[in-house]
């Protein structure tokens, strides 16, 4: 089977909204006057939660007026949580029911008009040279095997000078992580890389690498004892695919790393 396939699999399932807001109406919230807030527990996919998406768009400078790129953009919520600073966000996702339940919730909260969603792989974005003022990527290189024509576009579609943001799961060289992980079921779409391979491949693909920062430390446990995460939406099975990954953080196994770099 085609890695797209096996990503569009692991991830897509119909009736994404409905689950995010049935999870959302179970813990109180009133899903017909919803703000983009309520939604960070559930839609933000990757460790640290909406807190590591913060911290990622502060440190890419985010600003009122930003075109931003939000490449793998999932449920949206990275995405809307820039628009709500006032930025223009362009989401692209290789997954369709991410696409559609990420347009339907920012619609919910009012968004619309600065975050939109297409389906489209990374690999060929259907946008002009020099598109875009920052891009960012969060948790999505772990299902990337081709990461040099993803940086290349990327570096296309972005105005010279402008900032991309990488905040990914790492390989420390280590070993292999034990499966299923959030990203994958398997090996098979699963392509882990080191920091060392990462910033190689920017560079060829025409990055300046600027800063390298690990956040392992600084995310972990930030979602004990929340009354709402991701697993109300996706189930116990990716209660599993969590634990397994807390398991190769603490084995040394992963990293979670934050990469600034420069077009």
């Amino acid at each position: 089977m085609d890695v797209r396939d096996l990503v569009r699999g692991h991830y897509g399932s119909a009736g994404l909204s409905e689950a995010v807001l049935g999870a959302l109406s179970s813990a109180g919230v009133d899903v017909e006057h919803l703000t983009a807030s309520d939604l960070y527990p559930v839609d933000h996919l990757h460790a640290g939660g909406a807190a590591a998406t913060e911290h990622v768009l502060s440190r890419l400078g985010v600003a009122p007026g930003t075109r931003l790129l939000d490449v793998g953009s999932g449920l949206g919520g990275p995405a809307r949580m820039a628009a709500t600073s006032g930025a223009t966000v362009t989401g692209i996702d290789l997954v369709e029911e991410f696409v559609d339940a990420a347009n339907d919730l920012t619609a919910r909260v009012g968004l619309q008009e600065r975050a939109r969603f297409l389906a489209t792989p990374g690999e060929t974005l259907p946008f002009e040279d020099g598109s875009f003022d920052a891009a960012v990527m969060v948790h999505v290189g772990m299902n990337v095997p081709d990461k040099d024509a993803v940086f290349a576009e990327v570096h296309r579609v972005l105005a010279p000078g402008s900032p991309f943001a990488l905040y990914e799961q790492m390989s420390t060289g280590a070993g292999d992580p034990p499966y299923p992980l959030p990203w994958a079921q398997d090996a098979r779409s699963s392509f882990l890389e080191t920091v060392e391979d990462y910033t190689r491949r920017l560079g060829a693909a025409g990055f300046q690498v600027e800063e390298v920062e690990d956040r392992t430390e600084a995310i972990t446990g930030n979602r004990q004892g929340a009354a709402l995460s991701p697993v109300d939406v996706f189930g116990e099975a990716f209660a599993e695919r969590v634990g397994n990954h807390v398991t190769a953080t603490r084995a040394g196994l992963l990293r979670s790393v934050l990469v600034l770099a420069s077009a």
